[in-house]
């Protein structure tokens, strides 16, 4: 059975260390000392590829444990359980989404839906389902091994044991003689397995054709290609055929890569340094047009018309210091050029419908702002909705859809001096 990998195992504290000499004058020992040192260290747990790959299923209905990414298709909202799979929610009626089922998919983190089928990462393959039934998904064609020996959420896979799903915490007490003059500093090491504090940790974390991702999604899908972004590269591909998926030459591009957001023949990638301009015109070869440099942060992209916005959050894995909204004139794409500047919170998602700008701000809630004039979007907040861990948001239809620490929440902004809350969906343990 397939562990967890949880945070919490990340968390834990090395255990103490302690050197004890228990020599005495009496005893005729000499300069023999017991030296006893005790330290917790982790063992991988492995999971077998076949098992993995064999537990695609469509499940019953049950409730949100933990939100990522989501995406929006004809009425359903597609919501990610990272690490564990998608949940699916008839979302016809805004006021009252129903969680109607869940597809298993070990090791998804991504999703993208065109037409009836949905594509996610599975560790490191990419599988199609039919969700032409979306109570009775199924898996109909995948590509092994797309991604390198391990993906950008810190999982390892080994050819003969399978892929590392779990590291299990092991307390180890190490006894040897020595000299009792000799001083020992312990520092983290490995034996069998990893200590503590070298373990990674993730962050589960605007319209686009053909369904609606939010903008910190790392899929993309454009005419008949999807395109996938790990933390260095970029893999374009063909779909049109989905039981036979046809992966292209990956293209680097740079490390610290974090989003994607298609417009108008181009892929426009978020990145921890800037933003960088792809063509895809010839779609199989995606081609570096040009790239916009900022300070280290962690930076979710949209684009409208001649204009891309840029959230930069400072953050663990950023290694930033940096919170605010980027406004780039992108009229002339091999040239892209600063133009405004606001100071945020710790924006995370954004999206953009028409003249209103949705931007999460983290643990500031979401803020909706008159975008009308670019030059003066810091002073037009029409709406601030605290008390909120914002993460990523999907305006369309005048219904605005966010993802946030506790669940999912939707208004409806048809009037925008009179936006109405709709709707909440919890996660499971966050009782209002």
């Amino acid at each position: 059975m397939q562990k967890e990998l949880t945070q919490h195992h990340m968390r834990q504290t090395l255990a103490a260390i302690s050197i004890l000499c228990v020599c005495g004058l009496l005893s005729g020992c000499g300069d023999n000392c017991e030296v006893k040192n005790s330290y917790t260290y982790y063992e991988p747990v492995y999971t077998p590829l076949s098992e993995i790959r064999s537990s695609v299923a469509t499940l019953p209905a049950h409730e949100l444990e933990q939100t990522g990414k989501i995406y929006f298709r004809n009425g359903y909202l597609f919501i990610n359980e990272p690490n564990e799979g998608v949940h699916i929610i008839d979302n016809h009626d805004p006021a009252n989404p129903e969680n109607i089922a869940f597809i298993n998919i070990p090791g998804s983190f991504d999703i993208a839906v065109r037409g009836n089928v949905l594509f996610s990462d599975s560790y490191i393959d990419l599988v199609a389902i039919d969700i032409s039934d979306v109570q009775n998904a199924k898996e109909v064609g995948r590509i092994e091994n797309l991604f390198p020996g391990y993906n950008s959420y810190g999982f390892y896979v080994d050819s003969q044991m399978g892929l590392v799903t779990d590291w299990e915490a092991v307390d180890h007490i190490e006894e040897f003689e020595s000299d009792c003059n000799t001083n020992y500093e312990w520092g983290v090491f490995y034996e069998r397995g990893i200590a503590v504090d070298q373990l990674a940790s993730f962050d589960a974390s605007a319209p686009t054709n053909p369904g609606m991702a939010g903008s910190m999604a790392r899929f993309a899908l454009v005419g008949d290609y999807l395109y996938a972004v790990d933390q260095s590269d970029l893999y374009p591909v063909n779909v049109s055929n989905f039981s036979d998926l046809k992966a292209e030459e990956k293209v680097g591009i740079n490390w610290g890569i974090e989003t994607i957001f298609p417009e108008n023949n181009h892929l426009f990638i978020g990145a921890q340094n800037g933003m960088y301009i792809m063509d895809i015109s010839n779609p199989a070869r995606p081609a570096w047009v040009s790239s916009y440099e900022h300070v280290t942060s962690c930076d979710p992209v949209v684009v409208d018309g001649n204009y891309a916005y840029v959230t930069l959050r400072s953050g663990t894995e950023c290694q930033g210091f940096t919170n605010q909204l980027e406004v780039i004139d992108i009229s002339n794409i091999s040239s892209p050029e600063l133009l405004y500047t606001y100071n945020m919170h710790n924006p995370h998602g954004l999206g953009k419908d028409g003249n209103v700008l949705f931007i999460c701000d983290g643990d500031d809630g979401l803020k909706i702002f008159d975008a009308s004039d670019i030059g003066n979007i810091g002073n037009k907040l029409m709406a601030h909705y605290k008390d909120i861990k914002a993460f990523d948001i999907i305006p369309f239809n005048n219904i605005a859809m966010m993802i946030g620490d506790d669940g999912l929440y939707q208004y409806d902004y048809s009037d925008i001096n009179n936006i109405i809350f709709l709707s909440h969906l919890q996660v499971s343990g966050n009782a209002e």
